[in-house]
């Protein structure tokens, strides 16, 4: 710049009046070009961010969208809206802190990333939108630790680990958590009402009073609130509070508040239906017990962190200053931009041409499977519009079977679903009786040897609803293979999605009652008879 400036003066014949508006004319233009190439080089190291979450956007822009849309239909979710806006307040908030610290970027990053696409793939043909949900969250760490480095990925990995709270639970699991909740809400609840002199039976989760039977279902179970509460806990805690051993505890303790304020919602309405009006207990009251019982649950809450501190009172202890890191040289980012576009580009394309290449093979409806089988005479049972809802897109058969001996009949529910690439797929029983009131007495898997196909194994499943009892037996049902594990009926769907290019597959459910005394072993024998009858033309309507 100096030596610029005296080569100009010494050759210019101008004037010295000249050679003066000449140098300020440079000095003001000099910081001008310096600014616009500081711009130019930030907007620059921007551009591959900006590409690659473009690319993850468009990767999971469908698993994104029936997120988004599971949180607005299921109250059970609701709080999913405020995870990731939470999460993000979280960064800004520590936006200072994260500043400071130098980037020091990993290839261990790149086994993340391509575990969570791995994840991703298998979730999409396996019809399992856990799976496609939490892939999300490891390749947002694998490209954090891959960009950025372990230090920056330890300092972000509270609000990074929250963002698991928006994820549903599956329902296989939330199954096994909600009805040992509604066994324990409604013991607790029965004991405290004998207590208030209130005369109550117990069966499963069927409290039984004088006036009506109360039946603790899966909203009451505590599950719902119990999901939303845990999250803001840890909000609570985090804005309230310094001790990391407090914030844990205030965590926990919203399970057993959940509980407890469920039993508070059943004890109210059984004291209302006692001592005032069952309709009325049914009615207005019973639908505003929600938001009083999710209050109740705050103020609880609350109540136990007012506990901890005046237990242990937090002591104030000035904080050691966080020693700023040295910058150090960061090795060529473009190979580590290049594989991840690379990676992440080739799992959208493959998703997106795997869903246009999909196999639908020719079938006969299931509306034309035989209403005689043998000595078996079957009737159609119209399915209700809100199960047809719940089931999603595919085809139902349900038709009631009689014998001539005038043996319990048999029922015949047989889900079927020609694709399972939009994560619609069929519903174990396991999830839809116990919310239907029917309380599960044995769960066993058996083998089905039948005539004219090899043996397959089959879940036999015996439940009660007071003294009436069934025996299910069902299994899942694709290309002429019969499975009872749903894990395992997931396996075979992404294996046959690689393989053949098809996503069918059926769930077939016989369920018969039982006489009073009779064993399971001599009900499962009435329905050997008719599987025998209809395994063999299971295929016309689910192809191999």
């Amino acid at each position: 710049m100096h030596a610029r400036i005296v080569c100009l003066i010494l050759n210019s014949p101008t004037p010295a009046t000249d050679t003066f508006g000449l140098m300020s004319q440079l000095v003001q233009t000099e910081p001008r070009i310096a600014h616009a190439r500081l711009g130019f080089s930030q907007a620059a190291s921007l551009w591959p961010l900006g590409l690659i979450a473009s690319l993850s956007v468009w990767l999971y822009w469908s698993t994104i969208a029936r997120l988004v849309h599971q949180w607005w239909r299921d109250p059970n979710f609701s709080h999913g809206f405020f995870v990731p806006l939470f999460s993000a307040f979280v960064l800004w908030r520590e936006r200072d802190r994260l500043a400071h610290f130098a980037p020091r970027p990993s290839w261990s990053g790149l086994v993340a990333v391509v575990s969570g696409l791995g994840l991703l793939i298998a979730g999409q043909l396996g019809a399992e939108l856990f799976l496609a949900r939490t892939s999300l969250m490891l390749v947002l760490g694998g490209l954090v630790i891959l960009y950025l480095g372990w230090n920056f990925f330890r300092a972000v990995l509270f609000p990074w680990a929250c963002l698991i709270l928006m994820i549903p639970i599956p329902s296989l699991i939330l199954s096994h958590i909600t009805f040992p909740l509604q066994l324990l809400v409604s013991r607790v609840s029965a004991g405290a009402l004998e207590r208030f002199g209130v005369p109550v039976g117990l069966e499963g989760n069927v409290l039984k009073l004088a006036a009506m039977p109360l039946e603790v279902a899966e909203a009451c179970s505590g599950i719902r609130s119990l999901m939303s509460l845990v999250t803001l806990a840890i909000i609570y805690g985090y804005l309230m509070e310094k001790r990391l051993w407090v914030r844990w505890l205030l965590a926990l303790a919203s399970i057993p508040i959940a509980i407890a304020a469920n039993c508070i919602r059943i004890i109210g309405t059984g004291l209302l239906v006692q001592y005032w009006d069952a309709e009325k207990a049914e009615g207005y009251f019973h639908a505003s017990w929600g938001l009083i019982i999710f209050v109740i649950s705050l103020l609880m809450l609350y109540a136990v962190h007012a506990l901890i501190n005046l237990i242990w009172r937090e002591k104030s202890c000035g904080g050691t200053p966080r020693a700023i890191e040295e910058p150090q040289a960061v090795s060529n980012s473009r190979p580590r931009f290049a594989l991840a576009v690379v990676l992440i580009a080739a799992s959208a394309i493959f998703l997106q041409a795997h869903a246009h290449w999909e196999v639908f093979p020719p079938r006969l409806p299931l509306q034309s499977f035989p209403e005689q089988l043998g000595t078996w005479t079957g009737t159609d049972v119209t399915i209700p519009k809100d199960e047809l809802a719940v089931l999603g897109p595919g085809e139902f058969l349900e038709r009631e079977y009689q014998d001539q001996e005038e043996s319990p009949p048999i029922n015949l529910f047989v889900a079927y679903y020609p694709s399972q690439s939009t994560n619609d797929t069929p519903h174990s029983p396991q999830n839809c009786l116990p919310g239907a009131g029917w309380t599960p007495i044995e769960n066993k898997r058996v083998t089905l040897t039948l005539p004219a196909h090899a043996p397959f194994p089959s879940n036999r499943y015996l439940v009660a609803n007071g003294d009436v009892r069934q025996m299910v037996l069902y299994w899942f049902w694709a290309h002429d293979r019969g499975i009872a594990s749903e894990y395992s009926f997931k396996y075979y769907l992404v294996k046959d999605s690689l393989t053949m290019r098809r996503s069918d597959g059926a769930l077939v459910r016989l369920i018969t009652g039982m006489y009073p005394g009779e064993t399971a072993e001599a009900a499962e024998r009435r329905l050997l008879p008719f599987a025998s009858q209809i395994v063999p033309i299971l295929d016309r309507y689910v192809p191999r």
